[in-house]
């Protein structure tokens, strides 16, 4: 039988080896392309995200501090007392690192600060040193100044006037809520941080010296004051800022005549409040405008200096805000946060027991954080972890606390 041998097929390797390189040449032409593709993505992400961040840190912010009532009780102007005259500012010490970088300070200065000519003196009826005040801007950075309070006039209104000129002579960003004639009390004080116009005006809720003039505080049960300050303030600024001096004294319940009051503050567009007068802490709360932004309501920052009597009129803090103006114009603030603080007076037993108010000494604030030695040398039998307990508790959960 003859065997035929077949001729080997050499057409097929080389079928085998184009479709190869063809497939090689495919994948590694895709995986270019989409190499390229995906770099080209991360670069425009990367480049907006870097635009994004400039364009964030070019936004013009305002970081804002608050702080609540500052009382020259006969305490506190003792412990002051130099052989020169009055350091007020050493208060302050052991907190103004803690908001060293803000640049708008409110404070309320309750009481006047006329001199030695008006005598000084404590409660009941307060007029401090001329240097209660630049203690107060020096040592705290006081710098948004209200002096609407129910204790202003205790001197009477050439007292007032006086307070009105002591804080002129120290050039504050803006004061108001004391008024030396009826025509500055239609004014609305106004600033600029930052290229944001601020807005300020301050009311309060009573005049204790009935003899002064109308015009000397504003009190917001005038509403037709009201209306027009506050109107004004929001058609000429990008912020509305009102201070208000209200509330039933040493309680942390808001009472319906602040909640009337923020509401209406809130209608014609206020931005903040800023609350004092209960001398104690009271919640934090946003209401909505009908305009669509809202309105931050810090119904009391309680005290922050005094030598007053109880643990809850003791324990104040430190309120922070930011205020951040869009391209668009839109203002927002948002960032809030509060440190509390603790005002610590050395006072033994006895001499509390024999009220013996001028005994008490080393007056001084301190960062409740950091006041575990004062408060145990205290009488209040307290500690650190409740108080900061009772902060977060009474402010809420529209703030954090640190």
């Amino acid at each position: 039988m003859q065997i035929v041998q077949r001729k080997k097929n050499k057409t097929w390797p080389i079928i085998i080896i184009i479709l190869l390189v063809a497939v090689g040449f495919s994948v590694w032409w895709y995986l270019t392309q989409y190499s390229k593709l995906s770099d080209n993505t991360k670069t425009n992400t990367d480049d907006k995200t870097k635009v994004n961040i400039e364009e964030s840190k070019q936004l013009p912010i305002i970081h804002v501090v608050a702080m609540g009532d500052m009382l020259a009780h006969d305490t506190i102007n003792a412990n002051a007392k130099t052989s020169t005259g009055y350091d007020f500012g050493k208060y302050f010490s052991n907190i103004r690192s803690s908001y060293k970088d803000a640049d708008v300070v409110f404070c309320n200065q309750e009481g006047s600060s006329a001199g030695e000519d008006f005598g000084i003196t404590g409660y009941p009826s307060f007029n401090a040193p001329t240097q209660f005040s630049s203690g107060l801007q020096s040592g705290a950075g006081c710098n948004l100044i209200n002096l609407a309070n129910n204790h202003v006039s205790d001197k009477g209104v050439a007292a007032v006037e006086a307070t009105i000129d002591n804080w002129t002579s120290l050039k504050s960003l803006a004061i108001s809520g004391a008024n030396k004639t009826a025509d500055d009390q239609n004014k609305v004080s106004f600033t600029t941080v930052n290229n944001i116009k601020i807005s300020f005006v301050s009311f309060a809720d009573f005049n204790n010296n009935g003899s002064t003039p109308a015009y000397s505080i504003n009190i917001y049960h005038d509403e037709t004051l009201v209306r027009r300050l506050v109107t004004e303030a929001r058609a000429n600024a990008d912020v509305v800022i009102v201070s208000m001096h209200w509330g039933v004294e040493d309680s942390n319940i808001v009472s319906s005549d602040q909640l009337n009051e923020a509401n209406l503050l809130s209608s014609l567009g206020a931005d903040v409040i800023i609350g004092t007068g209960p001398h104690v802490l009271q919640k934090v709360e946003t209401i909505d405008r009908s305009d669509g932004g809202k309105t931050i309501v810090w119904y009391s920052l309680g005290n922050m200096l005094s030598s007053q009597l109880y643990i809850k009129q003791l324990i104040g803090g430190i309120a922070e805000f930011d205020i951040t103006k869009a391209a668009d114009g839109k203002i927002s603030i948002n960032n809030l946060s509060f440190i509390p603080t603790y005002m610590h007076y050395d006072w033994t037993a006895s001499e509390a027991a024999n009220y013996d108010l001028l005994a008490r000494k080393n007056a001084m604030i301190y960062l409740l954080d950091s006041a575990a030695d004062p408060l145990s040398r205290s009488y209040f039998n307290t500690n650190v972890s409740d108080q900061k307990q009772y902060v977060i508790n009474t402010l809420g959960s529209e703030v954090t606390v640190k």
